[in-house]
């Protein structure tokens, strides 16, 4: 299973400076070596850049409304996200994939409003949630790296284009590292395929409750959005019946999802006495030719 790769070309940021050259072995020792070397750049707040625009219509989204339907939530969550402190040219990264791939970046807005909100039902309105925030909404970057086509596939993805996909948690790693030094963000890049160590790239240990939200959060984002392979979205309901499906199989983390489902409930309750329920029947797409990626060891 993949926990490196050698570029096969340049690994270039939106505005034309290459941050690795063709060769260059990204790992766990490079990424953390960028971001021991990363600047200190100057940040700017999410509120004060357009995108700030585009929160409330994920979070009007009728597919989460058993997330941000109450107005308390709602306000908190947006909060959050408009707490976000970046470095310019990130924001200029992911206007640029705004540009090219409007659903990648829709994913990444409600990643981190889905994020936000299951860390504020498990700490309440705390410090720090607007880190985890910026964290979702840069996960995946690395996507910004591979083949924009492969956001268009239709049908299942062949050997190489897997490979070019599995490649996308370390080149997102490394760039934000790069920018960012150790920040929430590269670790949840890093970290949010790593489905218990049955994902990718291979880990030298699980990683941090933070990371392992945005990944559920990821997920969960990943099923309640339209999608090329697939015939029609799940509704909340069955994407959690899915993640919950995963907890028991032992690919995605069980208290993790417990915090998910913990939060679609409103956050009423004790989250402690949480216990999965049997599949609820919601709404699954009739078609779906999604391609499972199971990192090959292949240099990419």
């Amino acid at each position: 299973m993949l926990d490196r790769l050698a570029l096969r070309h340049d690994l270039i940021d939106c505005r034309g400076e290459i941050l690795a050259r063709k060769g260059f072995v990204i790992s766990p020792q490079s990424i953390a070596d960028a971001a021991a070397a990363a600047p200190a750049l100057a940040r700017v707040g999410l509120a004060d850049t357009p995108l700030a625009g585009e929160v409330a219509a994920v979070l009007d989204d009728p597919a989460y409304k058993h997330l941000f339907g109450e107005a308390a939530a709602r306000q908190a969550v947006e909060r959050a996200i408009l707490e976000v402190r970046l470095p310019e040219v990130l924001f200029d990264e992911l206007t640029a994939v705004r540009r090219a791939n409007p659903g990648l970046h829709r994913h990444g807005v409600a990643t981190a409003a889905v994020a936000a909100r299951m860390l504020l039902c498990a700490v309440g309105d705390a410090r720090g949630v607007a880190e985890h925030a910026a964290a979702g909404l840069l996960h995946d970057l690395g996507m910004r790296h591979a083949p924009m086509k492969l956001m268009r596939n239709r049908d299942a993805l062949t050997k190489a284009e897997i490979a070019e996909v599995a490649a996308h948690p370390l080149t997102g790693a490394y760039h934000l590292a790069r920018l960012l030094g150790a920040h929430p963000a590269v670790a949840a890049a890093h970290a949010h395929h790593w489905r218990c160590g049955q994902g990718y790239p291979r880990l030298a240990g699980p990683p941090s409750r933070s990371s392992e939200v945005v990944a559920v959060a990821s997920a969960f984002c990943a099923l309640t959005q339209p999608r090329p392979f697939r015939s029609d979205a799940y509704d909340a309901r069955a994407a959690a019946d899915v993640l919950v499906a995963d907890a028991k199989a032992g690919t995605a983390d069980a208290n993790t999802v417990k915090l998910l489902v913990h939060a679609l409930r409103g956050g009423q309750g004790d989250l402690r006495a949480l216990r999965f329920g049997s599949n609820r029947g919601g709404q699954v797409p009739e078609l779906n030719r999604h391609t499972p990626v199971q990192a090959p060891a292949l240099n990419v």
